[in-house]
């Protein structure tokens, strides 16, 4: 059977803010005798950064390295490493200046924990487990989050003899820091003095921007993502004001900005406002910095959500869909005919209704328009919503974190029960080796699973016992049956040799 790795966290979800300490314990388990040199626990956090440029005689390629963490914690020092399960307890402390996990198609910010089997000869066995690190950022601390943002534009539309009046608009945030679920509120105030063209639409977003920097050779790549896109419909007529007041939220898994230059994975957000005029004129485009922190500010923590707000922008032909979808509500005309077809209704009617055939048109399956809308329709038959609660897992990168991995199932085999001892980390046993300061020497609470296990071992071995004790017993019987036998046998050749005598 092939050596086994189970890391237990103190979190379901392995997410951790930077300066926080990471508990928990890891359970190795080897069916033989090995030859290692050492046996040790890593925590690491890099940033790497790789991409090509192809021309029309070369392709140039770059690439960039940072490491951010990497502590190293020896449990095992010794030549031969017995068969069983290993338990290591560890304790170890994830520095306040690391940044956040993120992934980009340049590059990637990444921790993993791992525990490596070094061997004299061959390929180490390498077990990992990622984990994600959020890092704290407390708007309240830096004033200039709390300030204002505002830009401006003008445009003109078409050229000269043509030319139109401008269009101006203004764009205003209370505050330039907010936090993942946060609303983030804008006024967008607009100026339509052309005497021709309309302003459709306004499309609010907010925009993700990537700065990867390589230094072998020294240049920068850069990618944007949109996280989230919003369509107010409401146009601005032409020689008219209007002034549009609304809000969108930052999603949930956003990774904080970055506030150090000489990351070579740097991360900043905008939001961004697009005006939709149509007519083969280009957009006009305005947008404000926002930095996406951990701590909300203290004037603003009114519009954090506890959830993501499911919000979809209503097209007009998803709201023609919907309405054929969705059953017209009965008249009163047509209610009213109900209930007098109900009152005149005789029970004799009543019970051949009910000898009759059941009907399945409910059994029937749903159209193709009702089947696409059915995350926001409740279902057949249904009076209420049903609301489907989901356990919201990391994001971890996309990359390959797994190295040497082997399956995790198998801990409850019955036969490890003679060669079972724990390693807890500690200076007072010869198998672990000795301790640094960042691993723990204590062992904490056992998971349930590790419970049952224990359980179920100490049942085992009290069956085992008394099955040997009642074998036992049985033994001494039937030597006490033979001694009798014996003794009866020795009396009756003694009365028979009396007898003739």
């Amino acid at each position: 059977m092939p050596t086994t790795c189970v890391f237990q966290l103190d979190r379901l979800n392995p997410g951790y803010n930077s300066g926080e300490y990471i508990s928990g314990r890891i359970l190795l388990r080897t069916d033989k005798v090995k030859r290692v040199n050492a046996v040790y626990v890593t925590l690491e956090g890099e940033a790497k950064v790789q991409w090509s440029m192809s021309g029309k005689s070369e392709t140039a390629n770059y690439s960039g390295h940072q490491q951010y963490l990497h502590s190293r914690t020896n449990v095992f020092d010794n030549s031969l490493f017995r068969a069983g399960v290993h338990v290591y307890v560890l304790t170890l402390r994830i520095p306040p200046d690391c940044p956040s996990t993120c992934k980009g198609p340049y590059g990637y910010i990444a921790y993993h924990l791992s525990l490596t089997i070094d061997k004299p000869w061959g390929f180490d066995e390498v077990f990992k487990k990622p984990i994600n690190v959020v890092q704290t950022l407390d708007l309240n601390y830096n004033p200039e989050f709390t300030l204002p943002v505002k830009d401006e534009n003008i445009k003109y539309l078409c050229h000269w003899p043509c030319i139109s009046g401008p269009i101006s608009s203004t764009l205003a945030l209370p505050a330039s820091g907010f936090t993942p679920l946060q609303e983030v509120p804008f006024r967008l105030e607009v100026d339509n003095q052309s005497p021709h063209y309309d302003i459709n639409a306004v499309e609010v977003s907010i925009k993700q921007h990537f700065v990867f920097l390589s230094r072998n050779p020294v240049k920068r790549n850069f990618y944007t993502k949109t996280l989230v896109k919003e369509l107010i419909a409401d146009r601005t007529l032409r020689l008219s004001k209007r002034q549009y007041e609304s809000s969108i939220c930052v999603p949930m898994d956003t990774p904080r900005s970055t506030l150090n230059p000489n990351y070579i994975v740097f991360i900043h957000y905008t939001l961004q406002v697009k005006l939709k005029t149509g007519c083969f004129h280009y957009d006009t485009d305005l947008s404000v910095p926002i930095i996406v922190g951990t701590t909300s500010l203290q004037h603003l923590r009114n519009s954090v959500h506890t959830h993501q707000p499911a919000r979809r922008t209503t097209t007009p032909e998803r709201q023609r869909l919907i309405e054929r979808v969705t059953p017209r509500p009965p008249t009163v005309e047509e209610e009213t005919a109900a209930e007098a077809a109900a009152t005149t209704t005789d029970e004799p009617h009543q019970a051949l209704d009910d000898d009759e055939p059941p009907s399945y048109d409910s059994c029937l399956p749903p159209s193709f328009s009702f089947a696409t809308l059915a995350g926001s329709q409740q279902t057949l038959g249904s009076n209420h919503a049903v609301v489907l609660q989901r356990i919201h897992l990391p994001k971890f990168p996309g990359f390959s974190t797994l190295i040497g991995t082997a399956p995790a199932h198998g801990m409850e085999d019955s036969g490890l029960d003679m060669h079972m001892y724990r390693s807890y980390g500690s200076l007072d046993t010869d198998h672990t080796g000795r301790s640094l300061d960042t691993f723990g020497s204590l062992c904490g609470p056992l998971s349930e699973h590790v419970e049952e296990q224990e359980h179920e071992v100490e049942a085992e071995t009290e069956a085992e016992a008394e099955e040997e004790a009642e074998t036992l017993d049985v033994t001494a019987q039937v030597h006490q049956v033979a001694a009798a036998r014996a003794q009866v046998a020795e009396a009756e050749e003694d009365l028979l040799d009396e007898h003739l005598f």
